[in-house]
């Protein structure tokens, strides 16, 4: 995932971010999770599922906030406005994409089967953990790390998406 991160960004740092907002919102559901499962039983496949689901929707919805913030940014705008921004847009599809998902997932609590609670339960956390970072840690982070977000740019990466730009403004 990250390497993709790299190619997607071309940035070391733009990179580290959606993977960082993962594990954190990973070990914000599992401590969760673990305060739930000293009142009930929980499967330990809860585990592997708040892992799958953290890595996928952590690291999609701060590509999502990442990627306004530095087009924002591009276009010429603070920092601050940038991120009220992104908050605007971005923040807020991943406000909606993740409640869809929760909401969804909820209709696996219908099963009694208690592997499916435990799924459910895992990935119904780990979605709201990723959703609450992304519309409060992410922005915090990007207030501290301002144009820092591009530092370690990869150059031959940097070199294709400029030319990508400029086709995308030629038409081509």
């Amino acid at each position: 995932a990250f390497f993709i991160l790299v190619l997607v960004f071309g940035a070391l740092v733009a990179a580290f971010i959606p993977v960082v907002i993962a594990v954190l919102s990973i070990v914000l559901a599992l401590g969760v999770t673990s305060l739930i499962g000293q009142g009930f039983q929980l499967s330990f496949f809860v585990v592997n599922m708040i892992t799958m689901m953290g890595l996928a929707v952590g690291i999609d919805y701060s590509l999502f906030v990442v990627s306004r913030y530095r087009e924002e940014r591009r276009k010429g705008l603070d920092k601050i406005a940038a991120i009220a921004r992104s908050g605007a847009t971005a923040s807020r599809t991943v406000f909606f994409s993740g409640m869809t998902v929760v909401l969804a997932l909820l209709g696996m609590l219908i099963v009694p089967a208690s592997v499916f609670v435990s799924l459910a339960t895992g990935a119904i956390l780990v979605v709201l953990s990723s959703v609450l970072a992304a519309l409060t840690l992410l922005p915090a982070l990007l207030s501290l790390l301002g144009d820092k977000v591009d530092a370690l740019r990869i150059p031959l990466i940097q070199r294709a998406h400029a030319r990508y730009d400029e086709t995308k403004r030629g038409g081509f």
